[in-house]
């Protein structure tokens, strides 16, 4: 991805987390590469990578729309990543060594710096990196590769759902967890974990009807 495409697929990951693009808004390429100064080559590009990451939905012959997770979808994600993490901390607890444990300490630390400099997006990105190291952490590759296809979801679902509430406390929740990792105490790990979880799907809003916006170029630009 060069310079360019970077530019962009930041532009529009930042509006759709931001809750700037709404779920279902179609994101024309014309309007992108115009609005950008580019060919609808980098648009498509970045596109594509934001599917991979299931923030935008590519339909053959319709074109790329904000993905929309219906509440069920929304609800079946939480269960599966409370069902895959309370079992990836407690093999966490077991297997890590201390490179492992002063890196997942780093990314409590780092999380909290952003949150404290109101860099909610980057926050929100290393909130998800901490659970995947522990995921990484528990010697299981599946693990990893579910939890970072569900991540991704969860990411869609704040920014359909959330209203930055669910945002409340997340930092101190991972410094509780480090702590129940550092000391090797499975149970209070993976109860501080499935809390976790839980009091983060109780924050969303899942009730409120959500307003689209109408202009594509007016909120890329």
């Amino acid at each position: 991805m060069n310079s360019k495409e970077l530019e962009i697929y930041q532009k529009i990951k930042q509006a759709i987390l931001h809750r700037k693009l709404f779920p279902n808004m179609q994101l024309v390429e014309k309007e992108i590469a115009d609005s950008f100064g580019v060919s609808r080559t980098p648009v498509r590009n970045v596109l594509r990578r934001l599917s991979y990451e299931r923030l935008v939905k590519i339909i053959e012959n319709k074109g790329a729309f904000v993905t929309c997770s219906s509440i069920e979808e929304a609800k079946e994600v939480f269960e599966m990543r409370r069902i895959l993490e309370a079992e990836a901390v407690r093999k966490a607890c077991r297997l890590y060594n201390q490179e492992h444990i002063q890196e997942l300490e780093n990314m409590v630390q780092e999380e909290l710096r952003e949150i404290e400099q109101g860099n909610y997006i980057e926050g929100l990105q290393m909130s998800g990196n901490f659970h995947l190291k522990i995921a990484e952490m528990a010697g299981n590759s599946y693990f990893y590769q579910y939890l970072e296809d569900l991540i991704s979801l969860t990411y869609v679902i704040i920014s359909i759902y959330g209203r930055g509430d669910e945002r409340n406390g997340t930092c101190c929740h991972h410094l509780e967890i480090f702590h129940a990792i550092n000391e090797r105490n499975e149970d209070l790990a993976e109860k501080l974990t499935v809390d976790h979880l839980k009091e983060i799907e109780s924050n969303l809003h899942f009730s409120e009807n959500l307003q689209l916006s109408t202009s594509l170029i007016e909120l890329l630009t």
